[in-house]
């Protein structure tokens, strides 16, 4: 953005946009293209503006505006980044990218499936044009792709442009969807309580409770905000893709639609009772029930700044005897300084054995902000011998203010021993270099599947550049399938993503993990974007890892036999 750009901002000289359009601003908002990749308005608050032309249905690719308009992104790719918005119900990712092939483009197509960011744009038809800056996110421009060339050329030359084109629309309407009356009690206060209340409620990791229509209405601007750019609800995936998951956060097109219609309008309350005030909640300490086992960590003392090392923290079982894990939960004393939690099984002897552990990716279970807790169905379980211990590699980051962390955990035993082991991960990479600024420094990873398997579940994980990430399946025919796309990944929420039904895997299969790191200054997490990054254990380096969790199609006995010849060898080399 130039200076005189920028002063034009502060002083609201950007009025000059046209009397109908003066002093014209829009919300920041997020979607995925139709290749699924994930665009955010203000992330190219860099560029002088971003260009949207609005098309679809039959239309695009075949009026002849998705043409011209590559044409003049092309001589203005320095200026500005060019997409097209696509708000037309029922368009499919096949159907526009087949449209785009044919016209011979190659544009970014912005599926608005909800419609609510054209909607939010003002925009009434088809063939409508903005410039908008996305540093201020101001309307700098509305016309057609015909005024397109000249109001970029004055944007270059003069640093703002001096009005719309003024000309009308050149497409079919938009037929947007719309509710005659949204009800509060009957319509969102339902949406809240299945997407939001469980994290939104007094005691629970929401920072702010949804308890009354009042506090909603209050904090509804910024919900209007989270749900527009996709970053609430957390953990969201590109669904058009891959395999089906449980208890996958998103809100429906129509709870979309509806929940931000409403708050356009006031978000105004119907007469009666409010929902949210007769919601009541008993959250339990261990979200898998009563633990058999409870082990309290010793407790560790953060200080109030600086960097702290990883901790490995032993915690004694005292086992006399094998036992076989359902599940394993983590309740952290102290959620704002405990990063995450890494249970290995040890020996008496010191750390070194969990060190090589988590070379090889191998450990118990775990906690990071968001994941579930480790819980093993279809009668598979993971053994911890007797006389065996956990060493925790426990990662703190300092809140400004000492606290004490007394994190427990619960151990959830079999009965008997189950039929098969539950084992675990990791399609990762650890030599890389991540250049100064680099905006989409590509990595890969693969996992070989040496013997018959079924794969229960994803855990991507990155540090604070971690950009997206997603899962292929590769066969040993050759095939492949995409089974998760992360679209845009986000450090504050470390989720596993647990597969409907559990993925078969043949011998010899690799599970691929490919995504991208931002080391730009774009990137608001970012601690330096001035500096190269390598692969380290703090999170001002960096980490690559797609973890998985695997059943192996072997019965107990041979696992067992495995893991003794394992702890042999172990003990034989001085491990």
């Amino acid at each position: 953005m130039t200076l005189l750009r920028r002063i034009f901002a502060f002083i609201g000289l950007l009025t000059l946009v046209s009397p109908g359009f003066a002093a014209d601003r829009v919300g920041d908002f997020a979607l995925l293209d139709h290749t699924g990749k994930f665009y955010q308005l203000s992330y190219f608050g860099d560029h002088d503006a971003v260009v949207i032309l609005i098309n679809g249905g039959d239309d695009l690719g075949s009026d002849g505006s998705v043409t011209a308009l590559s044409k003049v992104a092309q001589a203005f790719s320095g200026t500005a980044q060019f997409w097209v918005l696509d708000p037309v119900t029922g368009d499919q990712r096949k159907e526009v990218t087949e449209r785009l092939r044919r016209a011979e483009v190659q544009l970014p197509v912005l599926m608005d499936e909800s419609q609510m960011v054209a909607k939010s744009l003002g925009v009434e038809a088809i063939g409508e044009v903005l410039v908008i800056d996305p540093d201020t996110l101001a309307i700098l421009h509305r016309g057609t792709v015909a005024s397109l060339a000249g109001a970029l050329e004055e944007l270059d030359e003069q640093g703002a442009i001096s009005a719309s084109s003024g000309a009308k629309t050149v497409g079919a309407k938009i037929q947007y969807a719309a509710f005659d009356q949204i009800s509060y009690a009957k319509d969102i206060a339902p949406i809240l309580e299945r997407n939001c209340v469980s994290c939104h409620h007094d005691g629970a990791i929401g920072p702010w409770s949804m308890s009354s229509h009042a506090m909603v209405r209050g904090w509804s601007p910024m919900m209007r905000e989270v749900v527009m750019t996709r970053r609430m609800p957390p953990g969201q995936i590109d669904n058009h893709v891959g395999k089906s998951f449980q208890d996958i956060a998103g809100l429906t097109v129509t709870e979309k639609q509806k929940l931000i219609q409403w708050i356009d309008e006031g978000a105004p309350k119907d007469e009666g009772a409010d929902p949210l005030e007769a919601l009541t909640f008993n959250d339990p300490k261990f979200i898998l029930g009563e633990p058999d086992i409870v082990l309290d960590v010793p407790p560790q003392t953060i200080p109030a700044t600086g960097v702290i090392d990883y901790r490995y923290v032993p915690v004694t079982l005292n086992l006399d005897r094998d036992v076989w894990i359902s599940g394993m939960e983590f309740v952290p004393g102290d959620r704002q300084v405990l990063h995450h939690v890494i249970a290995y099984l040890s020996s008496p002897a010191d750390k070194s054995a969990a060190e090589e552990a988590e070379n090889q990716g191998e450990n118990l279970g775990g906690f990071a902000p968001g994941r579930q807790p480790d819980a093993f169905g279809d009668s598979s379980g993971r053994l911890i011998p007797a006389g065996s211990n956990l060493l925790l590699q426990m990662h703190y980051t300092t809140s400004g203010r000492e606290t004490v962390d007394a994190t427990q955990i619960g151990l959830f035993l079999h009965d008997a021993p189950p039929t098969y082991v539950m084992s675990g991960g990791v399609a990762g990479q650890r030599r890389f270099i991540i250049p100064p600024g680099a905006k989409e420094h590509k990595l890969r990873g693969e996992q070989v599947i040496e013997k018959d398997a079924y794969l229960y579940q994803m855990t991507p994980h990155m540090h604070f550049r971690g950009k997206y990430m997603s899962y292929t399946a590769e066969y040993p025919d050759g095939s492949t399938e995409l089974l998760l796309s992360v679209p845009k990944y986000d450090f504050n929420w470390q989720f596993s993503y647990r597969l409907d039904e559990p993925l078969f895997l043949p011998a010899g299969s690799k599970l691929i993990a490919e995504g991208a790191m931002d080391n730009s200054d774009r990137n608001l997490g970012n601690p330096d974007p001035t500096r190269p990054v390598f692969f380290g254990l703090q999170t001002m380096h960096e980490m690559f890892f797609g973890f998985t969790t695997l059943r192996y199609e072997e019965a107990v006995p041979e696992i067992r036999e495995a893991l003794a010849q394992t702890r042999i060898g172990q003990t034989s080399s001085g491990r």
